[in-house]
């Protein structure tokens, strides 16, 4: 099985970074996202939505496995690399 993850095929030499976009006109606040993440990156916030919904907040860490964007029901959340510093 191919795995999700960030360091195989690795171009340059820098480490790879990931960011969590969370969608959140579209987030339900079922919080599955925090509950598969492996980092704990992923936590219940006090602000919510138009919608009404609880809403999650990134912490800033990402090991980029993509587990909390796979098993989001919304699609409201999205895994992206990012450019390194240097």
């Amino acid at each position: 099985m191919g795995g999700s993850g960030g360091e195989e095929g690795g171009r340059g030499a820098g480490k790879t970074s990931y960011e969590v976009v969370i969608r959140e006109e579209h987030c339900k606040g079922c919080f599955l996202c925090s509950w598969v993440c492996p980092i704990d990156a992923l936590k219940r916030s006090n602000r919510r939505n138009e919608r009404g919904y609880l809403l999650p907040e990134w912490n800033g860490e990402c090991t980029g496995c993509r587990q909390c964007e796979l098993i989001c029901p919304d699609l409201a959340i999205e895994v992206r690399e990012v450019e390194g510093d240097g």
